[in-house]
């Protein structure tokens, strides 16, 4: 698990952050619904929906980097046609709200509970052509953008409450590309508080058995089984 060096890294991070003035993330989930049958299947399905969009994402960014590297072999070039695309896809989608983290975008939707239906998508496939072109950055991030839009979408076309959706969308595709459930677990305290803890509870594992053996990062081993009881040393893929 990466349990030990995420969170030590996350923790660390905060540390400084404080040491320099500046206040760690922290998004307000508002009017949690009293957690009951009703509630507790549509956050399944969340979980369930999420496990798979990680899947998704993860394929992407693998995807991606083999086919920039099979069609340009030398690295410049390949980082030069990767902006080129990742500039007129944005010209063409109209806004560069898909550009960087977006963690504005992320505060927005705790903030007004709006988003736009495709924007999961979208951020899928800016972080890819990105990251597959040899650009370097971050997957955390993007990820959380990726889990929050699809679970303000999910709300939003439910009528479940929208920020409480985010969150767990949000620690839900976490979990389920980084094959790291007590983290998620914990960064969901830090970054939610504590009122939807039995929502965190029950959709980050049904999301980490859920999302198979895939994860961003190929060097990651999972040593013991998701489904039976036993090691089996698997790299992600």
């Amino acid at each position: 698990s990466m349990f030990p060096s995420l969170f030590l890294d996350c923790r660390h991070s905060i540390a400084v952050a404080l040491v320099m003035g500046v206040a760690p993330e922290h998004f307000l989930v508002e009017n949690v619904p009293a957690f009951d049958i009703p509630t507790m299947w549509r956050v399944l399905v969340i979980a369930i929906l999420c496990a798979v969009a990680s899947m998704l994402f993860c394929w992407a960014m693998h995807s991606g980097a083999k086919l920039f590297k099979k069609l340009f072999k030398n690295e410049f070039l390949r980082a030069a046609v990767g902006g080129i695309v990742v500039i007129l896809l944005t010209l063409l989608v109209g806004t560069r709200a898909y550009n960087g983290g977006g963690m504005d975008v992320i505060e927005r939707i705790f903030e007004e509970g709006v988003v736009r239906p495709e924007a999961f998508l979208l951020k899928i496939i800016f972080t890819s052509i990105t990251i597959g072109a040899g650009f370097k950055g971050g997957e955390i991030v993007p990820s959380f953008f990726i889990g929050a839009t699809f679970g303000c979408l999910f709300g939003n076309l439910t009528g479940f409450e929208p920020s409480l959706c985010a969150a767990v969308g949000m620690i839900s595709l976490f979990c389920g590309v980084t094959n790291c459930p007590i983290t998620s677990l914990l960064i969901s305290f830090e970054l939610f508080g504590y009122d939807g803890m039995p929502y965190f509870l029950l959709a980050i594992p049904f999301s980490y058995m859920l999302s198979g053996y895939f994860g961003l990062y190929r060097s990651q081993k999972i040593v013991y089984s998701k489904y039976k009881t036993s090691y089996i040393n698997k790299s992600t893929h």
